[in-house]
């Protein structure tokens, strides 16, 4: 396609930025970034795009998200194990301490009710002038007031 002079006309490219391309790469990163409970606004700046843009192509991930944190635990249990079972004592330990972990988390959580309660109310908070007047009362020394005097018959 030439011009109105013969000159070839380079193709057009648009306006603004490229569109967003959803990838693998960036997947993982927003899943993680989701198990470690970090706002979709955040993630989508550190993708370097909008809020909206970030809904719109990463849906499947967010809708996973309460589920992330569980799933990011399971991904680490299997890979230990896949490596205990080849022989890897280290994996075969750490995999031991994860769900030991686990098994006191949910004991933890098990015993935790709810905060007993005080059998005795809080007493009342004094203002200034009562405190100053209760820290007088205990003066002693060269600084206590003198006696009363005393009553005569």
């Amino acid at each position: 396609m030439v011009d109105l002079f013969g000159l070839p006309l380079a193709p057009e490219r648009g306006r603004g930025r490229p569109a967003h391309q959803w990838t693998a790469e960036n997947s993982n990163k927003v899943s993680l970034l989701l198990a470690c409970e970090v706002k979709p606004a955040q993630i989508a700046k550190v993708l370097g795009i909008t809020k909206p843009t970030f809904y719109k192509h990463y849906f499947n991930e967010i809708s996973r998200a309460g589920l992330a944190p569980l799933m990011l635990k399971a991904k680490q249990l299997e890979r230990l194990n896949k490596q205990a079972e080849a022989g890897n004592v280290a994996a075969e330990k750490a995999l031991a301490a994860m769900v030991h972990a686990e098994r006191l988390a949910q004991q933890a959580r098990a015993l935790g009710g709810p905060a007993p309660r005080r059998s005795e109310p809080r007493p009342a908070k004094l203002g200034k002038k009562e405190e100053a007047r209760a820290a007088a009362q205990g003066v002693d020394g060269m600084f206590a007031p003198p006696p009363p005097p005393s009553l005569v018959h």
